[in-house]
């Protein structure tokens, strides 16, 4: 870039944000394509890391991701514009315009299918969606009958549960009442018209030229995503995409060549649960956000929208991990002259030796603390490693995450302990033997599958739970029911199952079940969702913040 480029001030944000995104990719915590337009005009668009690590052919701007949930926003649009032309009413009742909804689905109305009110099951849910019906093509048809037989999870209207069963069932009534294909329809009302040219419903054995695989991390290495038959997302989340088509749709939206004025508006109202039709609608960093991500097999992405201040964020990513999210925002941020990336001190690698070594953070819960490359790294058990920045005085800060780590000295000055600082919160973590460490991993629990024993006493389960580097679950005991609350998320209640298990009230089609200790103290719980079992590691009682 010549220096006359970088004085202008869209170049200049430019090298800020890719100084941001490089310690993702440098962590392999990133790999995809970011675009950040103001006023409609790219003032970032970069992609980073490879679309196939088979073939090492790297992600450009024309490489086309698939994008989950932000398919939703589509099959909503497409409802409205059926609507626009009045072959139905988002006050229909289901039945109107799909005769084979079972009782139980007669009077749900397409408005409470798009505002995820509907009280439906949601067949991801299931509990071998993961295993097996996410690998198995199904037609629109098959994915209904998967839940067409299931209760309702509440009196339709009554409350908000994220259900993509209910975008499947709008996907198909587009079907129906244009008398075209969902991939049709899109295709020919709105992919065609705005010239988004790469941007279409995935066919599993087609071949779609510059399509990237996904990838996942698993045990430090890079490992090809789980398969997934593309016609199970379906019009809740089965197409494909690039920044640039997002940023044309995200414009064509707001400037009234999708939909009318008053039909935009409706889809950005909220409903009532902070939730429109196919965008969530909150305030973040004190503005109106429109936004939704995006996950399926391999791939997170998110699709930010500042209305106000005319900013839009794109994050596509062909790596499976929760910290997209976070890129968006930090990026929003930065723009908003709220963000600045936090300096390092140089320090002599020799002195980083006094700090390496095992540190106990839970009952079961340890990290580990090592120089690589000349810099310290903590990292947990089938964790990634996080690169730790020097900040002066024993202080270091993780550059992809609001961490900051403090290691304490005893008086003769070795160390013996750090405090781990995120979130509002301190957890302390003595300096072990790295033999015991291993005992007492290797020291067998009694787990969700083991009768065991009963803890009568839920409040012995209140806690902090470390879920993933990015995640701690905090587990409450109010008058005698639990709660649990996920980083970033709202607390749900719980209702009690038997046996240490305790099933998730509300939009999350979840359980947990805690585990004990050989001495039958609780040490972790493991999180049940969507056919996949997520363990999670209990942090010591005394560091829970004061109440």
């Amino acid at each position: 870039m010549s220096s006359m480029a970088a004085e202008t001030p869209s170049n200049a944000y430019a090298l800020k944000a890719a100084a941001v995104v490089a310690p993702f990719v440098d962590a392999n915590l990133f790999s995809g394509l970011i675009l950040v337009a103001h006023q409609g005009k790219p003032i970032f668009h970069e992609a980073f890391g490879l679309a196939n690590r088979e073939w090492m052919i790297a992600n450009t701007p024309d490489t086309r991701f698939r994008i989950g949930s932000i398919t939703k926003q589509f099959t909503a649009a497409a409802i409205v514009l059926l609507a626009e032309r009045s072959k139905l009413n988002v006050t229909d009742p289901v039945s109107t315009h799909y005769a084979n909804a079972p009782e139980s689905w007669r009077d749900v109305t397409l408005h409470q299918l798009l505002t995820h009110t509907s009280g439906i099951p949601s067949y991801t849910g299931l509990p071998d969606f993961v295993s097996q019906i996410g690998r198995i093509d199904h037609t629109p048809e098959q994915i209904l009958d998967l839940v067409r037989d299931l209760p309702l999870e509440f009196t339709p209207g009554e409350r908000f549960s994220y259900c993509n069963s209910g975008y499947a069932l709008l996907g198909l009534i587009v079907e129906k009442v244009s008398g075209q294909t969902y991939s049709a329809f899109l295709q020919s009302e709105v992919f065609d018209p705005l010239g988004m040219s790469n941007t279409g419903y995935e066919e599993t054995r087609a071949i779609l030229p510059r399509r990237a695989a996904g990838h996942e991390r698993q045990g430090g290495k890079w490992i090809n995503a789980l398969f997934s038959a593309m016609s199970v997302p379906y019009a809740a989340g089965g197409l494909y995409s690039t920044a640039n088509d997002l940023l044309r749709w995200s414009e064509a939206l707001s400037n009234g060549k999708v939909i009318s004025a008053a039909s935009l508006d409706e889809t950005l109202r909220d409903h009532g649960h902070g939730y429109g039709y196919g965008w969530f609608i909150v305030n973040r960093l004190d503005r109106r956000l429109h936004h939704h991500g995006g996950g399926i097999n391999g791939f997170v992405c998110a699709l930010d929208r500042y209305p106000d201040d005319e900013l839009t964020v794109v994050v596509l990513s062909n790596l499976q991990h929760v910290i997209i999210p976070a890129i968006a925002e930090r990026l929003a941020k930065l723009h908003f002259g709220r963000y600045e990336p936090r300096k390092s001190i140089p320090t002599d690698p020799l002195l980083l030796e006094a700090y390496t070594g095992c540190y106990r953070l839970g009952p079961k819960y340890f990290v580990r603390v090592s120089i690589e490359a000349g810099a310290l790294n903590v990292y947990a058990r089938g964790q990634e490693p996080l690169r730790l920045a020097y900040a002066g005085a024993d202080t270091f800060f993780c550059q992809v995450r609001d961490m900051q780590i403090d290691f304490q000295r005893a008086s003769e000055g070795g160390v013996v302990a750090l405090v781990d600082r995120e979130g509002g919160r301190d957890f302390v973590a003595d300096r072990v033997d790295e033999g015991l460490a291993q005992q007492i991993e290797q020291a067998p629990v009694q787990s969700a599958d083991h009768a065991g024993l009963e803890v009568q006493d839920f409040a012995q389960y209140a806690g902090w739970y470390r879920l993933s580097d990015y995640t701690d679950l905090e587990v409450t005991c109010d008058a005698g029911q639990i709660h649990v609350q996920a980083t970033g998320q709202n607390k749900l209640a719980t209702g009690y199952r038997g046996m240490r298990r305790f099933e998730l009230v509300g939009p999350i089609a979840a359980a947990i079940t805690f585990e004990l200790d050989g001495e039958g103290a609780v040490c972790g719980l493991v999180l049940h969702q969507g056919g996949v079992d997520w363990r999670s590691f209990r942090l010591n009682e005394a560091n829970r913040p004061a109440q």
